[in-house]
């Protein structure tokens, strides 16, 4: 009855098709408010639910409490157990989550299959509701928060943002330590188990929560469900919060050490008291910032040899006041020359701030985000909306224009809080969170230039005049899949396989570097550029808004061809950098970076070496041969696809290779320590398991085996073992090598302990699938099956499909032959399957920051 009538008082709430248009603001009958948002386009749909309650608003007795709190809800409820509950739930539909604790607020969100959309809602809201909070699981999972303690410590944009905190009084939050780690979180005192609860009473209510749905049902139902979450949250009125104005040392100049990263700037500014539409100010400052376009700051700057890149951070924002950085990514002459930067950046606010500047930059920041929502999946689409003066079509734009006349008159005449990053020498600092070595330095001050800033040129891209018309043939070796997407979106993707050598890792590097301002400028017209290296092969992808597609795809082959003469100076670099690990990204993730160029050395170890780096880039091009896919576009595009298709480099290989191809060859067992020397505080691990046979049989069992390992593996080394932050296993393709991967970054085991951690679950998980019931092997497989095969309202995920096969030398059928293998498997070819990994029938290749546990690895 309550569900009834709420529905009642909903009728007025239009769910808008169209993505810029804001979907309405309605507050429920027990104050839970809710946005709804149809994406009949679509075959997902998604949850974002964002409690208002955050890091900031934690006891300042116990840091880390609110993101130790979001820890414990995926736990388990008392409606759902742990392996029921949300996230195995949508693992298991094959979807995606994720929660994330920011300074005031903090956010839940999914997105999985549309019929999967209720069951995925009512275990969030039980687990925000009715969460279990077991004493045996807070002692494990704070150890979780340990290890990601450590690996935050080692983050640059942590240390940073902890060191500015340094320069801010002592009362306001951004200068406190929110993170949390075993010291902080007293998990067996009664006083913080007190406060935990009463953390969660005061925030996790409907009066604190806001709900966003999106999918393609229908008004109707996204209403119905909006009033089950309204009756199952607690009831509860809004909490009063307050935070004293943000005061820092201006003109304070810090130095930071940070080892193993690329030198960077930070200019902060202390922002208050501003209007309530600086938040959308500032984003759209920051796209200007960050722009790639010629004319603009980064381009200027990079053109005097100063930096690579630049961008505005806002680390705090919390009722009109907060802290925006800019960063700036610096050179070698950049950072003998900080004092003119930050005299730059400030003589180009105050040209930025010229009302001359509003109206044509503005046209172009509408036309940025009008491309990116066109292209949003429904999860994206609520991450945009959440924010409430968000950007859309209803956006009032006299607001905004005195917005950030306000900010950009702050910033202009205020001296920043300057913080440089970089391996100098400094001396530790006491502090009670991240540790620092930090010193105070005096001001640079820069001699007096002429900028002669000039208005960013718009982007062409944005705004394609493409010729539609038919092509007279495309050349056999481009793969053309259709139907046409229904929401104008497309893929390309072009592979070239070198035949006489591997081309010096120097050269990628350098054609990268230049691609650099066309994947920002492709981004902005709502199109992701990705050129990677996978060894024996490059491989170039273009996804996204089919229109503008040819064009880019055009311009881009043209730079590849055309490099220009300073980009192998600056690959060259790049590449001497990449030969060790460090710098800003996860460790983890640069191990999955170089797994596909190994694996194809492992293939290839016995081929000469690889061609001297000042080989020409053109040599390689043109002595490769080239295949590409098409999907997604409308046949009144194939004559301006197939320009681009023509101005590739290389032989085109038009031999459709068969669905499938020979064995695998046994691998054995190879260890790549890609440490290069260097020490680490912690411990990375991937372990993949090729293949044996590339029938779509043993796909099928191997997929479905990776399926069912995937929890448990989590469960064990993560929150039973305690080993890391990042621990996953997942059915994974490098290059064209399928198989299942194993990964896991500790701080505290080593490689040896880790490797021996994933064989032992190898050994326990044949003793639960020797009890797993028969129907239950066929219920997921049947289930996985269905997936499998990616519908055409999908383009993104069935481009990357169709892709992968062609790039493990499978026709683009090959999906559909693995599902109907799948639908037939029964638990001993699972069983062979899991016995073939154990005992490594095709190999093992493991990549490491450390050296080989013993002489059995090559």
């Amino acid at each position: 009855m309550l569900i009834e009538s709420a529905v009642k008082v909903m009728p007025h709430m239009s769910q808008p098709t169209d993505p810029a248009q804001r979907p309405p603001l309605v507050t429920l009958s027990r104050g839970l408010r809710v946005r709804l948002l149809q994406t009949p386009y679509s075959a997902k749909a998604a949850v974002l639910v964002r409690v208002h309650g955050g890091a900031h608003d934690a006891p300042d007795a116990y840091p880390g409490l609110a993101h130790f709190l979001e820890h414990l809800l995926f736990l388990g409820s008392h409606g759902y157990a742990a392996d029921q509950s949300l996230m195995p739930f949508v693992q298991r539909c094959g979807g995606q989550l994720n929660a994330s604790t920011r300074e005031r607020h903090t956010d839940y969100f999914f997105q999985v299959p549309a019929r999967q959309l209720e069951e995925g809602l009512r275990r969030l809201l039980d687990m925000l509701t009715h969460p279990l909070l077991d004493p045996a699981d807070q002692v494990r999972e704070r150890e979780v928060l340990q290890a990601e303690f450590h690996a935050r410590a080692q983050d640059v944009e942590t240390l940073c943002d902890a060191a500015l905190g340094t320069a801010f009084d002592s009362a306001h939050p951004f200068a406190g330590f929110h993170a949390g780690h075993r010291a902080t979180l007293p998990v067996e005192d009664s006083a913080f188990q007190q406060a935990l609860l009463g953390y969660h009473q005061r925030f996790y209510h409907s009066g604190q929560i806001e709900l966003l749905l999106a999918g393609p049902q229908t008004s109707v139902e996204l209403q119905r469900l909006a009033c089950l979450a309204d009756n199952t949250l607690a009831p509860g009125r809004g909490a009063d919060r307050v935070a004293p104005p943000p005061h820092c040392r201006r003109d304070t100049w810090l130095r930071v050490q940070i080892e193993q990263a690329q030198p960077r700037l930070h200019l902060a500014f202390a922002l208050a008291d501003m209007p309530d539409h600086c938040a959308p100010a500032l984003d759209y400052l920051s796209t200007w910032i960050a722009s790639e376009a010629p004319g603009g700051l980064v381009q200027r700057l990079r053109s005097e040899g100063l930096c690579q890149a630049m961008t505005l951070r806002v680390p705090y924002w919390y009722a009109g006041q907060g802290v925006a950085v800019v960063e700036a990514l610096l050179t070698e002459q950049g950072l003998a020359e900080r004092g003119r930067i930050v005299a730059a950046v400030k003589d180009w606010l105050r040209f930025f701030a010229d009302d001359a500047r509003w109206q044509p930059c503005r046209d172009e920041y509408q036309r940025v985000e009008m491309r990116r929502l066109q292209g949003a999946e429904p999860l994206e689409l609520l991450r945009h909306w959440v924010e409430p003066l968000a950007w859309g079509r209803d956006s009032d734009e006299v607001a905004s224009h005195q917005a950030l006349a306000v900010l950009l008159a702050e910033m202009s005449a205020a001296s920043p809080l300057v913080l440089t990053a970089d391996n100098a020498a400094c001396e530790p600092i006491h502090t009670l969170g991240f540790p620092l070595r930090m010193t105070r330095e005096r001001p640079q001050h820069a001699v007096p230039t002429t900028w002669h800033w000039q208005q960013p040129e718009p982007n062409r891209w944005l705004q394609p005049r493409v010729e539609r018309r038919q092509a007279q043939a495309l050349p056999p070796a481009l793969r053309w899949l259709g139907p046409e997407d229904s929401n104008g979106q497309a893929a390309l993707h072009v592979r070239w396989h070198f035949r006489a050598g591997t081309p010096p890792p120097a050269l990628w590097h350098a054609v990268s570097h230049a691609l650099q301002p066309s994947r920002w400028a492709a981004q902005q017209a709502g199109v992701v550029v990705r050129f990677e290296d996978m060894g024996d092969v490059w491989s170039l992808g273009l996804q996204g808004f089919a229109e503008a597609l040819p064009a880019i795809a055009i311009d881009t082959l043209r730079l590849i061809v055309e490099l220009p003469a300073t980009a192998l100076a600056q690959g060259n670099r790049l590449a001497e950098r990449e030969a060790g690990l460090g710098g800003d990204e996860m460790l983890i993730r640069q191990l999955l970076r170089r797994l596909p160029q190994l694996m194809a050395g492992a293939k290839v170890m016995d081929t000469p070496s690889v061609a001297p780096a000042q080989r020409a880039l053109s040599d390689y091009l043109q002595a490769a041969r080239w295949q590409g896919l098409a999907v997604g576009f409308a046949d009144d595009l194939r004559g301006a696809l197939g320009e681009a298709v023509n101005a590739l480099p290389g032989e085109a290989d038009g031999s459709l290779v068969a669905a499938l191809i020979a064995d695998s060859a046994d691998l054995g067992q190879r260890w790549h320590d890609v440490s290069g020397g260097a020490c680490s505080t912690e411990t990375a691990l991937l372990l993949f398991c090729p293949l044996p046979s590339r029938t779509p049989g043993c796909e099928a069992s191997w997929r479905l085996l990776a399926h069912l390992v995937e929890g448990d593996f989590f469960r064990r080394l993560r929150s039973e073992l305690q080993l890391g932050y990042a621990v996953f296993s997942r059915f994974h393709q490098p290059g064209g090598q399928p198989g299942v991967l194993f990964g896991v970054q500790s701080p505290t085991a080593s490689a040896r302990e880790i490797l021996g951690h994933v064989q032992a679950f190898m050994d326990d998980f044949a003793v639960s699938l020797a009890d797993l019931p028969p129907e239950e092997i066929g219920r997921v497989a049947v289930e996985l099956s269905e997936r499998h095969v990616v519908g055409f309202d999908n383009l993104s995920a069935r481009a990357d499909q169709a892709w992968a096969s062609c790039l493990a030398g499978h026709d683009v059928t090959r999906p559909s032959a693995v599902a109907e293998a799948m639908r037939n498997l029964q638990r001993r070819d699972l069983s062979a399957a899991l016995e073939s990994m154990r005992v490594a029938a095709s190999g093992w290749v493991v990549v490491s920051n450390a050296a080989a546990p013993d002489q059995s690895w090559r």
